[in-house]
């Protein structure tokens, strides 16, 4: 290792002072504040700044001397896996040995981070640079997180890396430039800092009173939140549209935006009555939860997936898919209708598919050309829903029929007593409770709330009361809030927060809490995702207008034969309620396609307006008929409006050749009617002639055929802590195993070169190498000794062998340089089996395994002086 001229004293010592010690001072503030966001770092802030500082200085101090920065790095890091070893070793019981290498791991990073830090002060000459980013860059990271709501919150928050990086940069160059590090030095320094420090509180007091009033309009309008619509439950696109997110954080603040997404008709009435029955609009489900990081998560691998998950974009005008498999997997066949629904899109991302539970069919239908300035897209759902579902559940409305058909659907609940029948794979999957001590808490509370109630349905409306439940004062015990705060105590568990102490939160809270609580008592269940619809006109029954602040998440309950239901525990939330604006008028509804057709344009006619067409699908009346080839089709396009990539152009823009969907609204396609088999080409046949079309819908043409359009690809989802720590401990863990298999590699590799070596000059190297090894791993080194006092002194005395015999031969090849005869050949030939069989049957097992697990022997043998010399023949 080399070393090369120390640092001066004075240098080192200023760079610890003005440098190092104020880095620790502002790194422990920063992860003062980190500790109350992110439990995984479980409140330690002052002990992970002494790693830090320990890292920082050992760092300084070390490379103060000049030594190589890459080798003892490397040695480190290895020295860090070796203590890994010996914390394995001292752990008792799966819990200590989590706990134990959590806290290995957590302190490992940190001492790194803090030993670069330090080795950059010592060696780099702006290094102070890249440090003052870090720390900047961190705090805003931090300050975002943080519920800002006044001026001194903001600046506590965010003036303390301002100054550090400011002189941090300051303080280095005066280090550097000044080169005479005597005591006027001292002086210089401390007067510089004093005055730099005198002047930033001025500045910052100065900037602080001019921009106060600017200041707090910024705090007052995000509140902590970040910008607006920030950490809510959507995303927004690079296109301004938004879908909803695939994870939600349980978090102390949640930013909203109130943009108009999209309006949908819900065909959906209480039987026999005129009032409508309105439906929640579902996109997915989250059911897992990671207790690290406090986030619900999608699962693609749930038992019974009864998702439809279509892009409805990617599909041609007026065809639709569906899929049957959704309404077996529901596990439902008691009191379900079929309920269509209308989505017509504003701002919503046009891959997204919604539709009450359980949707099965997705069919992209035209917008009315009045309201193609509105909406951008359009499509039809059709769903299997339960009889027994409706959003007014949340709204608990005091109408007369709408508190008969509560009762009604309670009572027809009640009649499910358990769950005994059910499929245990179902079962654990959807009543899965972690293992954390934390939510036996939620389980106790749950028992406790529901000890009275004797039905599945009677325990969940147990629950759904104790979120509604009322003080002495008649005031509602929890409340919604879009800003709930975060514990007391950092780095507690958002979720008992708020079921224990604080008592506020928004929809992911009282979803997450009602689903732990249900599962603690046996109930399957998880979180659905997607809009909560409200009922807010009297003049368009039927139509819902969806705002951004209208995503949310409730939880679903499974009953035997009734399926899934949605019961929604979140207190009322007004601001969701409430347009922030009149609801629109609706979009006209375009008459029904009867017939859609999908082909390539054969000839068109412009003079007598008439288009053939060979068809490849048809879809009549919702059903898809096959062809085998295709069928030409006569078109009659006098009325037909032309559309090219959803823009009108005139019927001589069709040329030959040119792809698209023929639509018709004509009455005599509503008259023919279907044969059941009957193929597409039969069908076609029975197509008035010409056939009247109303649109038709084309492919660009200006540009070169494109690939079938690919969904968007899903945000993945978000990595776990919980998979990052397993990650790596078992990355380590594999390096260790291989470092401590080495000894064994090695000895393979001699007896391999030992067996392959034919010449007779070199054989003899490789046996002596080979046993030379065996021994050294097993304990018997040679230290000092020369070969042939090793071989009659230690070796034949201990093992009873002929290593002697052997090293005559050996030590007369290597120095004599004379030719080996026969019986020399004879016994390097015959040597090394039963040599190793001999020693071998002398050693027990135990001692073989300890010493071939141990690669600090292979490098003691590697650099013993003698075998090193050896080691370059």
């Amino acid at each position: 290792m080399n070393i090369q001229r120390a640092t001066p004293v004075n240098e080192l010592l200023a760079k610890l002072i003005f440098l190092v010690l104020p880095t620790i001072l502002i790194s422990y503030f920063l992860l003062w504040n980190a500790n109350d966001y992110y439990s995984i770092l479980r409140d330690k802030a002052l002990q992970q700044t002494m790693y830090l500082a320990l890292g920082m200085a050992g760092s300084a101090v070390f490379y103060g001397f000049r030594f190589r920065f890459l080798p003892t790095f490397a040695i480190l890091v290895f020295g860090l896996y070796l203590i890994y070893k010996g914390l394995d070793s001292t752990a008792v019981g799966e819990f200590d040995m989590v706990a134990i290498t959590f806290r290995f791991y957590t302190f490992s990073i940190i001492f790194v981070a803090g030993w670069l830090i330090g080795w950059g002060f010592i060696r780099l000459r702006y290094w102070s640079v890249f440090v003052a980013a870090l720390m900047l860059t961190v705090c805003v990271l931090l300050t975002a997180k943080a519920q800002v709501d006044t001026v001194e919150k903001l600046m506590i928050a965010f003036s303390p890396a301002v100054l550090f990086s400011v002189y941090i940069i300051y303080a280095a160059e005066q280090i550097y430039n000044y080169k005479d590090k005597s005591k006027f030095f001292w002086w210089f320094m401390g007067r510089r800092l004093v005055l730099f420090t005198a002047l930033a509180a001025l500045i910052f007091a100065g900037v602080s009173y001019l921009l106060k009033s600017e200041i707090e309009e910024t705090v007052a309008q995000y509140g902590g939140q970040g910008e607006e619509g920030e950490n809510s439950m959507l995303k927004k696109n690079a296109d301004s549209t938004f879908n909803i997110k695939e994870y939600s954080r349980l978090r102390g603040s949640l930013g909203r935006t109130n943009e108009l997404l999209f309006c949908a008709r819900i065909d959906n009435y209480f039987e026999g009555t005129d009032i409508p029955n309105p439906l929640y609009l579902t996109a997915f489900y989250y059911t897992k939860f990671d207790t690290l990081t406090e986030t619900f998560e999608r699962d693609s691998l749930i038992p019974y997936n009864d998702l439809f998950e279509p892009d409805p974009s990617s599909l041609p005008m007026f065809f639709p898919k569906y899929d049957s498999t959704v309404i077996k997997n529901s596990l439902a066949d008691k009191l379900r209708t079929e309920v269509e629904v209308e989505i017509y899109n504003k701002s919503l991302d046009p891959n997204t598919y919604l539709a009450p539970h359980t949707g099965f069919f997705v069919q992209p239908i035209t917008i009315e050309k009045d309201y193609r300035d509105q909406f951008k897209t359009a499509y039809r759902t059709k769903s299997y829903v339960s009889e027994l579902n409706s959003a007014y559940f949340v709204y608990n409305s005091q109408d007369e029929p709408l508190k008969t058909f509560q009762e009604q659907r309670f009572n027809v609940l009640r009649r499910v007593k358990g769950y005994e029948d059910m499929d245990d794979k179902f079962m654990s999957y959807y009543t899965y409770m972690p293992g954390d001590q934390k939510f036996q808490r939620i389980s106790d509370l749950a028992k406790e709330v529901t000890k009275d109630a004797k039905t599945p349905l009677d325990k969940v409306l147990a629950i759904r009361d104790h979120f509604l439940e009322k003080d002495e004062d008649g005031k509602q015990v929890f409340t919604y809030t879009d800003n709930p705060g975060i514990p007391d105590i950092p780095s507690a568990s958002k979720l008992q927060y708020f079921l224990f102490e604080n008592k506020q939160g928004y929809c992911a809270y009282y979803a997450g809490a009602t689903l732990f609580m249900l599962r603690a008592l046996g109930i399957p269940s998880r979180i659905a995702v997607g809009f909560m619809t409200v009922d807010r006109s009297d003049k368009n029954k039927g139509w819902y207008w969806y705002y951004a602040d209208q995503a949310h998440a409730w939880v679903q309950v499974y009953f035997p034969g009734y399926g899934w239901l949605d019961f929604d525990t979140t207190v009322g939330n007004e601001d969701a309620e409430e347009s922030p604006q009149p609801d629109g008028t609706p979009p006209m509804q375009p008459p029904k396609a009867w017939l859609a057709a999908e082909g390539i344009v054969e000839r068109i006619d412009t003079v007598q307006k008439r288009m053939d067409m060979k068809v490849r699908t048809l879809i009549f009346k919702d059903n898809e008929y096959s062809v085998d080839s295709f069928v030409v089709v006569d078109m009659d396009m006098k009325i037909a409006a032309v559309y090219r990539d959803s823009v009108a152009v005139p019927l001589s823009n069709i040329q030959k050749g040119d792809e698209g969907t023929a639509v018709s609204y004509a009455l005599a396609f509503k008259k023919l009617s279907e044969r059941r088999g009957e193929s597409g080409e039969a069908l076609a046949k029975r197509f008035p002639t010409p056939a009247p079309i109303d649109e038709i819908y084309l492919k660009r043409q200006d540009i070169a055929p494109k690939e079938e359009p690919k969904k968007e690809e899903k945000q993945p989802e978000p990595i776990s802590v919980k998979y990052i720590f397993l990650t790596v401990l078992l990355t380590i863990a594999g390096i260790i195993l291989l470092i401590f298999a080495t000894p064994y590699f090695v000895y393979q590799y001699y007896r391999t070169r030992h067996n392959m070596t034919k010449d007779p000059e070199k054989k003899p190297y490789w046996v002596y190498r080979t046993a030379g090894y065996y021994l050294n791993q097993i304990g018997i080194n040679r230290g000092a000794l020369t070969p042939m006092q090793y071989a009659r002194d230690v070796v034949d005395p201990q093992f009873n062998t002929n290593f002697v015999a052997f090293m005559n031969v050996y030590l007369k090849q290597k120095y004599a340089n004379q030719k080996l005869t026969s019986a020399d050949l004879n016994v390097t030939n015959g040597f090394l089996k039963p040599f190793i069989k001999q020693v071998r049957s002398k050693v027990s097992f135990g001692k073989r395994l300890k010493g071939f697990l141990n690669p600090m022997r292979t490098l003691g043998f590697f650099y013993s002086t003698e075998d090193g010399m050896e080691n370059k023949r």
